[in-house]
């Protein structure tokens, strides 16, 4: 994951974590339990993604090359809505748009 995709992913998350927070009547919590809260969801994000490349790997003990989604494919995801389009792999964006189409 590139680093635009990693600030990309952050802010959503960011946005995720506060609209948790409003949805549960939280909206005042203390600036640094938010980032905490925010800082503990980002390591099991990445710790997901990397565990992922792990079991798509066919050499042991080597990680995988991520093919990124095609432009076409991009598109088609932004337009059902899927969040984090631009940060997925070409196979786990494929997995998304099907599970988009068929919840």
């Amino acid at each position: 994951m590139d680093l635009a995709a990693v600030a990309e992913t952050t802010v959503e998350m960011w946005v995720l974590v506060d609209a948790k927070l409003i949805a549960r009547k939280q909206e005042n919590i203390d600036p640094s339990i938010k980032a905490q809260i925010l800082s503990e969801s980002m390591k099991l994000y990445m710790t997901h993604i990397i565990n992922d490349a792990k079991k798509t790997s066919t050499t042991p003990g080597e990680a995988a090359k991520i093919e990124p989604p095609s432009p076409a494919q991009l598109e088609y995801a932004e337009d059902l809505g899927i969040a984090n389009a631009r940060s997925m792999s070409k196979q786990d964006l494929s997995k998304a748009i099907d599970k988009a189409l068929h919840p």
